[in-house]
């Protein structure tokens, strides 16, 4: 009996061990993770206002940490398309000035056009997290965003599914990024 329990307490260890290897090995979940697939696949950071930039940043430093190479670029501008997965897609457009970064634009396509509201929503809820609460402004969520460098900056968010006429069409969300020189 001895024996047996030896055993049984040497097999145990090795499963512990076993165990708790591959479960430090798994991915660790990001700070985003929490407010869906789509918001993480398009914001893929958590710092800054959008993808871990903030207006001002210079083009160099947004070519060389975006993952993948412009579709379209000159010398004020850049573009990307992006698959989020299979069905659902997102392009973001930087446009730059003598300052740096001035404006990004980002329109994220879901397919199911009935998750629309849904992943509408993570973002509202992250950009409240991030922002404070937002406010209605001409069909626009809006926060307004202090910035040393530009005075307000101004986040919209929109659903512009209705936008598109024809049935089954995807859903559309915008999201602008812009100083309010108003």
């Amino acid at each position: 009996m001895h024996f047996f329990a030896k055993k049984l307490l040497k097999n145990t260890f090795y499963i512990s061990l076993f165990i708790s290897f591959f479960s430090s090995c798994s991915k660790p979940e990001s700070a985003l993770s929490k407010y869906g697939p789509e918001l993480e696949g398009v914001m893929l950071s958590d710092f800054g206002t959008f993808r871990g930039f903030n207006l001002g940043e210079k083009k160099d430093t947004v070519l060389a940490k975006e993952k993948s190479k412009p579709s379209e670029a000159d010398e004020g501008y850049l573009y990307y398309e992006s698959k989020l997965n299979d069905s659902n897609s997102y392009n973001i457009s930087y446009t730059f000035d003598e300052g740096g970064l001035d404006e990004i634009q980002s329109d994220i396509y879901i397919h199911n056009p009935n998750n629309t509201d849904k992943v509408f929503d993570s973002f509202k809820s992250y950009f409240d997290d991030h922002f404070g609460k937002s406010e209605d402004h001409q069909g626009f969520t809006v926060w307004t965003v202090k910035s040393a460098k530009y005075g307000d900056v101004r986040i919209n968010l929109s659903d512009e599914s209705t936008s598109f006429t024809i049935p089954g069409s995807p859903g559309k969300i915008a999201l602008w990024i812009y100083p309010d020189n108003e």
